[in-house]
């Protein structure tokens, strides 16, 4: 190489280098006064709307105004972390991913520092909406419900300082790892989510005429709808789709065959429904709704999750009132229980709270509302019902009065009803307290047999488990004076007994329309007109 040669390459890359600091002054300049702009409020930076108003201020003030996510490597990483946002059932709109795209492209193209600052104003205020959703859920449940009581997280660390030093260590993804929510139902939903986001894009599935109830046997034409919704759903194993049938002889299809109603009894218990094969109105409308439908249920116990799941203990309760069930997680292990939760009219209600004592051969006390509304027509049409079921009367001051010394007729007698420890008991022998205003708590049941039924939104707002005594001896591991011999020795004695447990555990009562089992996507109807109001918070 000659010294020409050598001195032009050393002046190209003096003059590349210079160019470079030049270009990325420009940018932070940009950079600043977009900043300042957005501080203003005088202005839109972009077509899109920057919501991040506190943090990008404090995000580029501390990079000194340098970009933070042009460079390929970081780009790559960001929009591979915002794809994982919408997989966690946000979507694309959320984070204006289709104008962050196009900007980044356009920056590339043009390698313009207002392009470049534009591109990332719009990644910074897609990343702390990631991050907050992420991190909290998109909808405040508070505003949507009055009873709401789960504490939203409050992070210990500066959110800009955070993003910065991650982006100058173990970048974003690193970062959104650590924030990505880790219970395994989680995971589940967001499996679950991405089958019925394919299904759904490809059409999802037919209706299926409801006109007549189809009962195994039957031939009729919607047996061969019934055999593509189905399989849309994959959900078609033992039954097939089968060939057109020929001119003479009843159409093969049209039969609703014995493996076919095999599938059916399958789909009837995902869905919470008898599993007999008679497919009834029940069952058509949960067949005939839309794979984007079931969509939105996941989204929705996705966003649920965010609510409450971020900060449990290893031990916890989780009570499902819209699938009517009870779930105890210790560690990886999961013990599940049948419930009965509250009807539509008296719906129980969604908090959070800690168990902290059992009682044994409790007594029930009578809430008012149940006095006025229940008590006191079964009262004035039969004289004995309080004496035969074992109530106790007492004034509001707690003194016990003869039944006979009230005026029944009155539309609200001030007096309380207190039903005594027995057979007829409504709590049945043992109830788990965790002291609340909605006077809700977990309990035992004297009519056992609403356990075998497939809809279980049936009491009066409290929740019944189904093997309380099982319940009971898991809650009270741990403590060496608990044995099933001092159980049964506490339940033959009558007497009304606290037992305080070895450590308070958290209670969730929660409500999902759609969760996962095992293998299997369960779906319920949103019993209590819940969904729609939240799904349209999560949508806008």
């Amino acid at each position: 190489m000659t010294r020409r040669t050598i001195r032009a390459a050393l002046l190209s890359v003096t003059l590349a280098v210079s160019a470079t600091y030049v270009h990325a002054g420009q940018v932070e300049q940009q950079l600043e006064s977009w900043v300042t702009t957005l501080t203003a409020g005088t202005a839109a930076v972009t077509q899109s709307e920057i919501t991040a108003s506190v943090f990008i201020p404090e995000f580029y003030a501390l990079r000194s105004y340098a970009p933070a996510w042009f460079d390929d490597t970081t780009a790559t990483a960001l929009f591979a972390e915002l794809d994982r946002g919408i997989a966690q059932g946000f979507r694309a709109q959320d984070f204006h991913i289709d104008d962050l795209r196009a900007a980044y492209a356009k920056a590339q193209s043009t390698q313009n520092a207002g392009d470049i600052a534009t591109y990332d104003i719009l990644a910074s205020d897609a990343v702390a909406k990631l991050l907050n959703y992420s991190i909290f859920g998109k909808v405040d449940p508070a505003k949507l419900d009055g009873n709401w009581n789960f504490e939203r997280l409050v992070l210990q660390q500066n959110p800009p300082q955070v993003v910065n030093a991650f982006l100058e260590g173990d970048g974003i993804t690193a970062l959104m790892d650590q924030v990505l929510l880790k219970a395994p139902q989680y995971s589940r939903l967001m499996r679950a989510l991405a089958y019925y986001r394919d299904i759904a894009s490809t059409g999802g599935w037919p209706q299926v005429p409801d006109t007549t109830t189809l009962k195994p046997g039957m031939v009729d034409e919607a047996v061969n709808a019934l055999r593509y919704r189905l399989a849309g759903e994959f959900a078609l194993n033992a039954g097939q789709i089968l060939p057109p049938a020929p001119d003479t002889g009843e159409p093969a299809s049209w039969v609703y065959d014995q493996n076919l109603v095999a599938d059916m009894k399958v789909f009837q218990a995902r869905h919470g429904l008898e599993a007999d094969g008679v497919i009834g109105p029940k069952t058509f409308v949960a067949l005939n709704r839309s794979a984007d439908d079931r969509v939105n249920q996941i989204r929705l116990s996705l966003e649920r999750a965010r609510w409450i799941m971020r900060d449990l203990e290893d031990d916890y309760v989780l009570v499902n009132i819209a699938g009517g069930q009870t779930y105890y997680a210790k560690g990886d292990e999961v013990w599940i229980t049948r419930s009965v939760t509250g009807t539509q009219y008296r719906q129980t209600p969604v908090f959070r709270d800690n168990i902290q004592y059992m009682e044994i051969n409790p007594t029930w006390t009578v809430p008012n509302s149940i006095f006025r509304k229940d008590k006191l027509t079964r009262i004035r049409k039969d004289p004995n019902y309080l004496s035969r079921n074992g109530y106790v009367v007492k004034t509001r001051d707690g003194t016990v009065i003869p039944a006979s010394s009230v005026d029944w007729s009155a539309s609200n007698p001030p007096v309380t009803l207190m039903q005594k420890p027995g057979d007829n008991n409504a709590l049945g022998q043992i109830k788990f307290m965790f002291p609340n205003a909605h006077s809700v708590y977990l309990h035992d049941t004297d009519n056992r047999d609403l356990f075998n039924r497939n809809e279980r939104n049936l009491s009066s707002g409290c929740v019944r488990v189904e093997y309380p005594f099982e319940f009971a001896n898991l809650l009270m591991e741990g403590d060496p004076d608990w044995s099933e011999s001092r159980l049964q020795s506490i339940l033959e004695s009558g007497q009304t007994t606290r037992i305080p447990l070895p450590q308070p555990v958290p209670v969730l009562l929660t409500y999902w329309t759609a969760w996962v089992d095992g293998d299997a996507v369960q779906f319920r109807e949103d019993l209590y007109d819940r969904d729609t109001k939240i799904l349209d918070a999560l949508n806008k």
